[in-house]
Formats: C-alpha cells, structure tokens, sequence
C-alpha cells in the first residue's frame, strides 16, 4: 500500500470489493484510508484528530492521494471509488485537479464518493466541486442515499453516476420511509441512466432485499473484505456517458432565463399576471412532499413582501430546503427559509426566478425586465405597470438547469438542514371572533349547531383557533379557554394515524378543502372518531385568512363498520380467520410455493365426538368449548403459519414455506412430512389436558389429517380433499383395529 502524508503521519488504504450482482463479477473497488505509523489507525479517529488541529482538507487530500498511488499496481482497466468532503473538494483549484489527474494511473476509472448529509449541508460547495471533477473526467457517486430522506431531493442536481443505498435500507425493515426513498432512488436511475449501488450486503436475505430494491451493484463482506488491491479479474464498469455541461446550448451569459430561452420563444405580461402564476407554482410546492426543494431569486429584497414571507415560511416548514436569493437578502428572511444575498453586479439581479424540484415534479418560472420598459420603479406606483418577458416550463431537464444555477448561490444553511419552525411566541391570549367580525345571525346560528364548529386563523403563526362552539367543547370535554389560541391537533394522540395527519396540514396550508375521518382524543383521554370537513376562506385577494372545520363524532359508526368488516375475514365465536379467509391464504401460498419451488401444506382437524357435547351439556358450554379449542390451537401453530375455523368444529392450518422438491433439503433441516407430523403432533397435544369450562370439565380429542403441495395435489380444493380423506382414514383407524 502506498501512503500519502499529512500532518507527519502516513495515510495508507484498503480496498474493498464492489460487484456485479446480476453475475457477481467484480467490477470495481472502493479505498478505505487508514492510518499508518504514529497515527490513528481507524478512519474515525484519524479525521477527529484532524479536525481538532484544523487539517481536515489536508487529510482528506492526503488519503485521496493515497488511494490513486495505491492503483499503480493495476493490471487491466480499474474503476475506483474513493470518499471525499465537499469543503476540500469546493476547494481543490484547477491546478490541484490537474495534479491528481496526472496522479491517476492509465486505465482508472475515479468516481468520487459524496454522502447525502453533504448534499444537505453544503450543497453549492458540492455542485461547484462537482463540476471540477468531472472536467477532468471523474465521475460521481451519492453514498448513504436514504440516511436523510430529505436529501433525496437534492439528489437531482448532483447528477451522480452511482446512488448508494444506505445499509440501513438493505437490513431494516420494509416501511413506508423506506419505499419512498426507493421509488425516489429508481426514478432518478431510469431518467439519468445511473447505476444502483447496494452497501453492507453480508447475507442471502440482505442480497435479496437489495435486488428486490433495484441495485445493480453490491458491496459487503458477503464479497470480500477490505484488503489489498486485486491484482486480476476485474471487469470495467459500464457507466453512462458524462452529461453535459450546465448552460450547454446558451449563447451569453448563463442564467435561468437564458437556459430557459435557449428551447422555447419567452411571453410577455405584466406584473399581476406573473405574480399569479408565480403564487400557483408556489403552491404546487405545498401539494409536495419533504423531498422538495424550493429556490428563488427576488431581484431585490425589498419585493419580498410580507404576504410573500408567509407563504415562504410555510414552504420552509415543509421542504427539504427552500432557499431565495437577491440583492439585500437577509439570512433568514422568514423563519425557515435560507437567506444569499447578491453582489450588485451579479446578473440575477435583473431576473425574477422560482423553481421547484421534488423527486416526481419539477417547474420553473423566469422572468426578466422588458429591455425598452427599463428598470423602473419596482417597489413604487410605477411598479404596477412592469412588463416582463418571461418562460414557464416543466421539463425536468431545463428546471435542473435553472434551479442549479440558483444552488449554486445558495449559502450553508447553519444547521446543515431548512431551519425548524420557530415556536409560537409568547404573545397576548388569541381573541375570540365576536359578533363585529361575523354577522349576528351566522354567529348565533352557528353556536347553536349541533355538530362542532371551530375557526382558525390561516394568518397567524401555527394557525390557532379562534372560535369553537358548544357543540365542540362538548364533543371534546374541553372549556373554551383552554381551546383557544391552540392549533386542533392538541386532539390528536398516540394512536392517531400520521399518514393521514400529513396530508391534511398539506392541503390545508395550501387552501385545500379537506374531509377526513381521524382518531381523535377528548380531554379526558377517552378516543373518539371524528368525521371532519374544513374548508379556507379567502379575503379580497384569494389569500387564505381562516379555516373553519365542521366536526361530527361517529365513533359508533365507525364502530360498525369495523366490526362489519372484521366479521368478512373472522370467525364470529373463536376471533379465528374464517373459511373464505384461510381458503385465500391457503390459494397466496399455493401461488408463491410454484414461483419459489417450495410445499405448502394443508392440515385439516376435526374434534372428535363434539355432537356429544352439544347434546349433552348444551350448545352455550359447547360454544365455550370451541373457544377454549381454538385458543389452544392458535398457541400450538407455528409462527408464520395460519389456523382458521372452517364451520362447526373443523378447523384448517396452512403450514407455508416448506422445503420443496426442486431443491435439495439442507443438512438437518426436516422434510415438508416431516414438518406435517410435528405439527399434527403439537396440535394433538394442545388439546390432551381438560378444558375447564362454567359447569364442565372436558376431555376433548381431534384427529387431524394433511396434505402436501405438490406431492399430494397442485389446487386448493383437491389438496382439501385429500387432507379431508387422511382425516377420515385416522378417525376409521381405530374401529378397523377393533374389528
């Protein structure tokens, strides 16, 4: 291994395997730094000591340099992965790019590794340093995709040529976070054509998650540890072509309006219109989700007025990062929002721009002054009769484009993330709406209404409400100053749904009407459902100013139908799944067993002389007796494996996942028959102890009879059939004995 230096210590590297999943061909490895004498051995502690003597640039200069000495030995055509942070990569001037590109061995393949934290955190430094790299022909890797949910927004303008999976979605476990970063992750890899890279693969189970997530490439000890570099049988790394630089095909200077214009003729209109449609692609942002960014340019500070700063605060709240820029651009204009102000020279000065990009939509709208109008007075009367010519696009391409340039303006946002929204602050008690605000007739009629009405208002900080009725505060249990100046979701609670909960403050914030039914708290934590329909009203210029909600309890309701739908699937007496519910699980698992190669088996029981006992002590301790059955049953299946009641005492398990035909059995792992009679023993023995019953003890037996897929049958009904026979051939077995 050969090192670089940096501070007087040496920095060595490993590398690691990546490969081809569809074959398993190794296609590329990725150095790992460590520390070589009189320095910290783990990457961690190494670049802690580094940052604690301020050398981290300096260091991390250093292992990239050790990486491509460390390549000199390669024999045939080598792709290389290397980790790198986006302050020394914003950093390294032309010259420095020159030098390690001379650096680079013939035949290697550099792609540079950044983490999504980076693109979060330092996103203009990463687009600039990005940029750098790939004029000398390095590519471009996204590592630890997922790890901030966020960052899947930004990961567009990257434009990487590898997205790493974070290994915690190839371990953990299916949830809806994890698909939206995987559906988000595939459809930036079909539009770009990049790769899909999968880390921390160790087992089978983590090799399948990550193929099932659509990985093209795996990393993990299930391939091989860090170590040397491999001397042969490498295969190069197919990557896309390197997409083209920004502003390509733009005469003149590079701006959004200029990248715009360069594929479509702009329109001109005056300033009502363009603020309308600005205000719609605003609002179409709000309809999005937290993998959304926002950037727009004002021209000046001063035109953010203070209608436009709420709006920006809300969308603060709800992206991954909403940023604007301008000349005089405070910081944080709004709360939430990330602040750049602009040099006075700077060509953005003279253009209006708001973009939009989430994983799944993108628009942008620039404008700029009609030449022959001049400036103007923007902020004064004058500004009423502007002119401007402007494009509005929605090809993701172009928007890309635009809203880059503005990133790259962007400055760090202190926290490495949108801010959070500020808390309310400690101001005077919210006043009730009174009959001076509303009509005296609309106000009298809606206390006395018998569902409850609230109103909140749309305008102030965390939309408080401002009136509730009777009605409501009897439906909730709360009194009315304990009502007021509270945003309605005090009344949620812990089993309240959150992904219902979402897009209802979305729509909400977006003037959206909304009908929804939630789980809702009363004040004595008693749970209710709330069946709610609010609606926005807007003032003389379509701006919300207050949401009024109409509320109903339909707990019963709601009751019913759950009970109504429960009982489609369940056996009324024993909570057991019904006929119709085992016969459908019993056909899913026929379906998967053909796919994987796998038996199903299908174990019919049926109590023994249980007519007896329905004559004898009646049918109310025969009805307790099937429950006691069942519930000893259900203890004796195994896990995965499911029992339902048929009719009167007969009952099916359907054991699924059993060892097939197709494939041999592992050493010491049981046949399907084997597992089968295990089963029907467990299931014997589950019922032998008496049940202890109101006014009886009983002594209960069951003779149980199976079938196994494909051995015994290849449908539903014939695989019943015969466990129905095997069934009737134990219950006859002993009277043939007898005879």
């Amino acid at each position: 291994m050969t090192p670089g230096v940096c501070g007087g210590h040496a920095v060595q590297s490993l590398f690691q395997p990546i490969v081809d999943l569809s074959d398993g061909a190794l296609v590329a490895v990725e150095a790992l730094s460590r520390g070589g004498a009189g320095a910290p051995e783990s990457p961690t502690e190494l670049f802690a000591a580094a940052a604690a003597a301020g050398t981290t640039a300096a260091l991390d200069t250093a292992c990239l340099r050790a990486a491509l000495c460390g390549m000199a030995t390669a024999a045939e055509p080598t792709t290389l992965f290397v980790n790198i942070e986006p302050a020394t990569l914003s950093t390294l001037s032309c010259a420095d790019l020159a030098e390690l590109e001379e650096l680079t061995p013939a035949g290697v393949q550099v792609v540079l590794e950044v983490t999504e934290r980076d693109l979060l955190e330092r996103p203009a430094d990463l687009v600039r340093g990005v940029r750098g790299a790939r004029a000398i022909g390095w590519r471009v890797a996204l590592d630890d995709v997922g790890a901030e949910p966020a960052g899947l927004a930004l990961v567009s303008f990257l434009r990487p040529d590898v997205i790493k999976l974070d290994l915690a979605l190839v371990r953990g476990h299916t949830s809806l976070q994890a698909a939206a970063v995987v559906n988000a992750v595939r459809a930036d890899a079909e539009r770009s054509g990049a790769l899909i890279l999968a880390e921390g693969i160790e087992t089978e189970e983590h090799l399948d998650r990550a193929l099932a997530m659509g990985a093209h490439l795996g990393q993990g000890w299930m391939f091989g540890r860090p170590g040397e570099l491999p001397a042969t049988g490498m295969r190069a790394l197919p990557l896309r072509p390197l997409p083209p630089a920004h502003g390509a095909g733009v005469t003149g200077p590079v701006t959004p309006f200029a990248v715009l214009t360069a594929a479509s003729a702009p329109q001109r209109a005056g300033l009502a219109l363009l603020a309308s449609m600005t205000r719609q692609v605003e609002r179409q942002a709000l309809l999005l989700d937290e993998q959304t960014v926002v950037l727009a340019n004002f021209q000046h500070a001063e035109l953010m007025s203070a209608r436009t700063r709420r709006r920006y605060e809300t969308l603060g709240r709800l992206t991954a990062l909403t940023a604007v820029t301008g000349a005089g651009m405070p910081d944080e204009p709004a709360p939430g929002v990330v602040g750049t102000a602009l040099d006075a020279d700077d060509l953005l000065n003279d253009e209006w721009v708001v973009t939009v990009v989430s994983p799944h939509f993108a628009a942008a709208l620039a404008a700029r002054e009609v030449p022959e109008d001049g400036r103007g007075d923007r902020t004064g009367a004058g500004a009423a009769g502007r002119r401007l010519d402007y494009v509005l696009t929605y090809d993701r391409t172009r928007v890309l484009e635009a809203a880059g340039l503005l990133l790259e303006k962007t400055r760090p946002a202190a926290t490495g993330t949108a801010p959070a929204p500020r808390p309310a602050p400690a101001a005077a008690p919210v006043p009730r709406v009174t009959e001076t605000e509303l009509p005296d007739l609309m106000l009298r009629a809606v206390s006395v209404a018998r569902n409850g009405v609230v109103i909140a208002d749309a305008r102030r900080h965390d939309q408080p409400l401002v009136y509730a009725n009777a009605a409501f505060l009897r439906m909730t249990g709360y009194r009315e100053a304990e009502v007021l100046g509270r945003n309605c979701r005090f009344l949620q609670g812990p089993d309240t749904d959150r992904n219902q909960v979402h897009p209802i403050g979305r729509r909400l914030l977006a003037g959206r009407e909304v009908d929804a039914v939630l789980l809702n708290y009363r004040r004595d934590g008693s749970a209710f459902w709330n069946e709610m329909h609010i609606s926005a009203v807007r003032d003389a210029h379509g701006e919300v100013t207050h949401l009024i909600g109409s509320q109903f309890d339909v707990t019963a309701r709601v009751d019913r139908e759950r009970r109504t739908a429960y009982l489609a699937h369940h056996d009324e007496l024993t909570g057991l799944p019904n006929r119709a519910h085992v016969l459908e699980h019993l056909n899913l698992e026929l379906r998967r067993a053909r796919r994987s190669g796998g038996s199903v088996a299908a174990v019919l029981l049926d109590l023994d002389d249980f007519k007896a006992v329905n004559d004898r002590f009646g049918h109310a301790v025969g009805d307790a007796a099937l429950v006691g059955a069942a519930a000893r049953l259900r203890a004796a299946v195994r896990a995965g494996d499911l029992l339902g009641r048929l009719g009167g005492d007969e009952f099916l398990v359907v054991l699924a996942g059993l060892p097939g035909l197709v494939h041999p059995d592992e050493v010491g792992r049981p046949t399907a028959e084997e597992t089968v009679r295990r089963v029907q023993e467990h299931l014997r023995a589950a019922l032998e102890t008496p049940l202890q019953l109101p006014g009886a003890v009983l002594r209960i037996g069951a003779s149980s009879g199976a079938a196994v897929f494909p051995v015994d049958a290849d449908e539903p009904a014939s695989l019943l059939a015969c466990a129905d026979a095997a069934m009737y051939r134990t219950k006859r077995g002993p009277a043939h004995r007898r005879d």
